[in-house]
């Protein structure tokens, strides 16, 4: 009965409303989407291997708490201590878990070699949806679920399946002799971005998050402007540009401001979506400072 009074008012919630104006029940309705049974099996497993520029990666999976299958690539350098923090990386709307592994575009590559060269493991979901998932969105396009079909309910239940995810590859991770689980940090790019306030706010776990370009969503519960009460002071670096197509300058900045406590940091380069490679390096250099 609760279930169905919690889905009744979720339903109930405005989506013209502005969601820095939920309330406390309001609110604590949404977040209660992110929740989930922690003694659920994760049934994980590791099924093979990846290779990037001599690096090896080990390709996870776990049972999503939603049905049907995570699937993740984790890598843990070979040297320094016994144990590593780690960070997550989240991938953009249309990207997969590889873009962390490429050149191209976000340079997410260089920020991966970088984190492993400086003594952090890495690890990168499939969001819902997205590379080795497009079976649970009968292989549409997640682009075109978005910007033709305008679905925005399967978008926001995307965000939410794939934050429950993140929050139960760190429950994977509690189980690798490998892993300090209390220097978790998050890395999202886009809709990653996106999803590094929704899963910061709802994840205790997490210690320090870097948001690149985030999207502007108006009128969406799962803005990220929803989310900033519940940071509870952890750092954050915002990595945003003066020409992105997907959000403007004075919404950075708006975003950036309603985000509470000082250990935080808004940074804008001259470039559209795709940030310069210089950005990489910066990120590292924060994590460093702040896990």
């Amino acid at each position: 009965m609760k279930k169905v009074t919690t889905i009744i008012l979720a339903l109930s919630l405005s989506h013209a409303a502005s969601t820095q104006e939920l309330g406390a029940e309001a609110y604590e309705v949404l977040m209660s989407t992110f929740s989930y049974d922690t003694g659920y099996p994760l049934n994980a497993r590791v099924v093979g291997k990846a290779e990037l520029d001599g690096l090896t990666f080990e390709r996870i999976v776990f049972d999503s708490f939603h049905g049907g299958a995570v699937p993740g690539l984790l890598a843990i350098p070979t040297s320094g201590e016994k144990l590593h923090p780690l960070v997550l990386l989240l991938h953009g709307l249309t990207d997969d878990k590889s873009a962390w592994l490429k050149s191209e575009s976000m340079h997410g590559g260089e920020v991966t070699k970088g984190l492993l060269a400086a003594g952090y493991a890495v690890m990168m979901l499939d969001a819902q949806y997205h590379g080795d998932r497009a079976v649970y969105n009968d292989y549409i396009d997640p682009g075109e679920m978005i910007f033709r079909h305008f679905w925005g309910a399967r978008y926001s239940n995307m965000l939410t399946q794939s934050i429950v995810d993140y929050r139960r590859a760190i429950d994977y991770l509690g189980t690798r002799d490998e892993i300090d689980l209390n220097r978790i940090g998050i890395i999202g790019y886009s809709m990653g971005g996106h999803m590094t306030f929704l899963l910061a706010a709802s994840e205790p776990r997490v210690k320090t998050i870097v948001s690149c370009v985030v999207p502007e969503t108006p009128g969406m519960l799962t803005a990220a402007s929803t989310f900033v009460r519940s940071l509870e002071n952890k750092p954050l670096l915002m990595m945003m540009a003066q020409k992105d197509q997907f959000y403007t300058v004075e919404f950075a900045q708006q975003l950036f401001d309603s985000v509470p406590g000082d250990s935080k940091s808004l940074r804008f380069f001259d470039s559209g979506h795709s940030l310069p490679i210089e950005y990489t390096a910066q990120v590292v250099e924060w994590v460093d400072e702040n896990l």
